[in-house]
């Protein structure tokens, strides 16, 4: 599962652990009955408190897009992933208000969209 977190961000960590987790499940990168890695290693992995990875897979659980057994780990449930062009677009969307508030010229937005589309490697 390939997910990353920026502390710099005005966004808060939990909130960008739990969309990017929502977005793999939503698009089929992460499929039905697929295990969510445990708790303490995606924490260590991010340099994150155990506390906000498990308020994440909480999250996600009330959300109905995991379920967590306990020591038997969290897995993904089946969802409908007609959502996903819905997603892009809201994030498109952020995307372009951000750009705006910062007086980004549409050149520029659209270049570092174009570099973060490089440096994202395809799953």
């Amino acid at each position: 599962m390939i997910v990353k977190v920026d502390p710099a961000s005005p966004v808060p960590v939990f909130e960008q652990l739990r969309a990017q987790i929502e977005r793999l499940i939503l698009s089929g990168q992460l499929a039905t009955g697929a295990k969510l890695p445990p708790i303490r290693h995606l924490a260590n992995d991010l340099g994150l408190a155990r506390g906000t990875v498990n308020k994440v897979y909480d999250a996600l659980a009330r959300d109905g897009l995991v379920a967590t057994a306990g020591r038997h780990g969290t897995v993904v449930l089946a969802v409908d992933r007609g959502a996903t062009t819905h997603d892009v677009t809201a994030a498109a969307e952020h995307l372009a208000l951000v750009a705006r508030q910062l007086d980004l010229s549409d050149a520029a937005t659209h270049a570092a969209l174009s570099r973060a589309l490089l440096a994202v490697p395809r799953v």
